[in-house]
């Protein structure tokens, strides 16, 4: 035993002596630093237990909050931690574009995108300022995005013109076949959706929703859309042979999702005059005669674009 062996005059491994040492029970000799002499070990004794007494008391403390703690639960809510503070109406096309932009300017992660319908079927100054704002982010390198375009981007000049620019810049762009909503999702955080609620509103009215739950839900139905969606490139490659106008082929797509034909043409923003003219027009480029005829080959076009 190393403290007997000191207290007898006689000497202990450095290590032994050392511990003993942090335990008050032995110290340098004085005369001799080489060597250690005892102490009372009562002294050590009593400091140790004044030291084990002190941390009861303070762990008898704490255990004493415990049902105080555990009764604040009747005050807790769990939206406001998980909740967001909900979703705004922005119900002009300018202050959607403000509010992208001052989220966007902020991002730190990863932009994902839902287009259903060509940029150049926008207003051309929020398409322009669109662009500008999103191969800025990308150039910069702090974050990722990531586009889902519809099928009648493809046949959209203006639109490849940027496809090219984005994918350049390090973005991504597939293309989907089916009619999507148009969605902006901000790091997971700010989702900014088309407005459903309110009728009157201009057709580029939104909503800008910041509920953690909602925000994930949409990511989640993004994500699931991105793995069903073709790379742009090869879309591009399969769309030589269409001959219908982004336009048609948005008009096709909400058939195909189940709308009627009032419906589609409120949809694109145009009348049901206007929109029979369109079909007219698609009939005759394809060479077909009826309605059932067109989508037959929209069907077997959509069909090799998700193959």
């Amino acid at each position: 035993m190393a403290y007997k062996a000191i207290a007898g005059g006689g000497s202990a491994d450095e290590e032994s002596a050392r511990r003993l040492a942090d335990r008050g029970l032995v110290v340098r000799d004085p005369y001799d630093i080489t060597r250690w002499v005892a102490i009372d070990p009562r002294a050590a004794a009593q400091r140790l237990l004044a030291e084990e007494q002190e941390a009861l008391a303070r762990s008898l403390e704490r255990m004493r909050q415990v049902p105080v703690i555990e009764g604040l639960y009747a005050h807790f809510e769990a939206h406001r931690l998980y909740g967001g503070p909900g979703s705004e109406l922005l119900p002009t096309m300018a202050q959607v574009n403000d509010r992208l932009g001052s989220v966007s300017a902020l991002a730190t992660a990863e932009i994902c995108s839902v287009q259903p319908t060509p940029p150049a079927e926008r207003n051309a100054g929020a398409r322009q300022l669109g662009s500008d704002r999103s191969l800025a982010l990308l150039w910069s390198g702090r974050i990722g995005m990531r586009l889902v375009y519809g099928l009648a981007a493809l046949m959209d000049e203006a639109t490849r013109e940027y496809a090219d620019a984005f994918m350049e810049a390090g973005g991504q762009i597939k293309v989907s076949p089916s009619r999507e909503q148009r969605m902006v999702i901000i790091d997971n955080d700010n989702l900014f959706i088309d407005d459903h609620v309110i009728a009157g509103t201009e057709s580029h009215s939104g909503w800008h929703v910041r509920d953690r739950a909602t925000v994930a839900w949409a990511r989640a139905g993004f994500d699931r859309l991105w793995e069903r969606a073709r790379w742009w490139s090869e879309a591009l490659a399969e769309a030589g042979d269409i001959r219908l106008s982004p336009r048609q082929l948005d008009i096709l797509a909400l058939f195909d999702a189940g709308l009627d034909s009032r419906a589609a043409a409120r949809e694109v923003g145009i009348s049901p005059r206007t929109l029979a003219a369109e079909l007219t027009e698609a009939k005759a480029s394809l060479g077909v005669s009826t309605t059932y005829q067109l989508m037959g080959w929209y069907g077997r076009w959509a069909a090799r674009a998700k193959a």
